[in-house]
């Protein structure tokens, strides 16, 4: 395992990623803890509603397609709970005006997931911390 190595943007950066896919959430977990940040989980907008409430996490990267709530549906509890944190949406499935819609609701960004994993360096730079 590498050694941990402090970021541009700190320690103690909590990021919570919500997928209803395992493999996808413990994909996104091995980069981000790879970048030094502390990393929580959900498989649910409800979850996802729950540990947001409880960790006010600095950043929250949300599937849109999910079982129970999906993306869209959480978008606007997550914005009443946790206004100045920023919401990343990431879909495999999403078009324009599914994006745009997110936006809408109060995303910061879209991103495809597929080339998403790339991006996690440059995006905590930018979204790292709460607003």
């Amino acid at each position: 395992m590498a050694p941990h190595v402090p970021t541009a943007y700190g320690d103690g950066v909590r990021v919570l990623v919500c997928d209803d896919e395992p493999s996808i959430r413990l994909l996104f977990r091995t980069a981000l803890e790879h970048e030094g940040v502390e990393v929580a989980e959900a498989r649910d907008g409800d979850e996802c509603i729950a540990v947001a409430e409880s960790s006010r996490p600095d950043l929250i990267i949300l599937d849109l397609y999910m079982p129970q709530r999906d993306g869209l549906a959480t978008l606007p509890e997550l914005k009443r709970l946790c206004p100045r944190t920023h919401v990343l949406v990431v879909s495999a499935h999403a078009a324009v005006e599914i994006f745009e819609q997110s936006r809408a609701r109060g995303a910061t960004a879209c991103f495809d997931k597929l080339g998403f994993l790339p991006r996690i360096p440059q995006l905590l730079e930018r979204y790292g911390t709460a607003a």
